[in-house]
């Protein structure tokens, strides 16, 4: 009796798709296409994310503001990239891909139901990202705030970890199913070019709804306390231009980021 439950257990047993020393491997190129795409993207938008603090607190302008970072970073790039400012954004986006790629390769290892997969990478990638992202607002809060002793308020954690999973769902789980229906209407014909439209436009247009999310957050920081109604002004007036500045924020981030992150993996066919 024991020996039949066994022999059909083993029958139910999914076999592995890749040996443990290719499974290694595959690993290795997930990491290093991680810590690749994180390199590309994070200059950028180190110096987007400090420029919007600023501007919102009054220190600086937005666009002074992008003008100072990028100048910092062409004139002082080894200055800049040993920063503990760029090491928090590189270690965020590193850490974000390297969570996606790997729940992604492991799907592969145990034949999960390809169906399933984004489900597993979005719950994953949001625990990494949301506790990593909202850290690096506080600090980056903290670094360039009108004062650098507050405390960040609770609903602030909270709204930025609302706006992080918007973030993650529009660019982990939303692109896959974007980028079927733009094939299915015939709006875009091959699969790749699918992908990479999806890539890019989940991420940056999610930015319309995070936006307000993000500044209230800061706001709540900055002047502790405002009204509901001078929050409100403050949103109002800072919309636009934070939007955009959010977008080709999130464009290199998530967008040039994903499709770097995507061509870096498809060395795995090598192995």
């Amino acid at each position: 009796m024991s020996t039949e439950l066994k022999s059909s257990q083993n029958k139910q047993q999914t076999p592995l798709l890749y040996t443990k020393e290719r499974l290694l491997k595959l690993y290795g190129v997930d990491l290093i296409a991680a810590v690749s795409s994180a390199a590309m993207v994070s200059p950028f938008i180190a110096v987007v994310d400090r420029s919007i603090i600023e501007n919102l607190n009054g220190k600086r302008k937005l666009v002074d503001g992008l003008k100072f970072g990028l100048k910092s970073f062409a004139s002082h790039p080894f200055h800049f990239t040993t920063s503990r400012q760029f090491g928090i954004v590189l270690g965020l986006y590193f850490s974000t891909y390297a969570t996606a790629n790997i729940v992604d390769t492991t799907c592969e290892q145990y034949s999960v139901d390809a169906s399933k997969t984004p489900l597993y990478k979005f719950a994953a990638t949001s625990i990494v990202n949301i506790f990593l992202c909202v850290y690096k607002d506080k600090v980056f809060a903290s670094m360039f705030g009108v004062s650098a002793s507050k405390a960040l308020p609770k609903l602030s954690y909270l709204l930025f970890a609302a706006r992080d999973s918007l973030t993650i769902a529009a660019s982990f789980t939303a692109p896959a199913y974007i980028a079927n229906a733009l094939q299915n209407n015939s709006i875009v014909s091959s699969e790749k070019s699918a992908n990479v439209v999806a890539q890019l436009v989940c991420p940056a247009a999610v930015q319309l709804a995070s936006t307000p999310v993000h500044l209230y957050a800061l706001d709540l920081y900055n002047r502790p306390g405002a009204s509901l109604a001078m929050r409100g002004q403050l949103i109002k007036k800072e919309y636009v231009k934070s939007t955009l500045a959010r977008i080709g924020r999130i464009g290199p981030a998530f967008g040039i980021g994903g499709v770097g992150n995507t061509f870096f993996r498809s060395y795995r066919t090598l192995i």
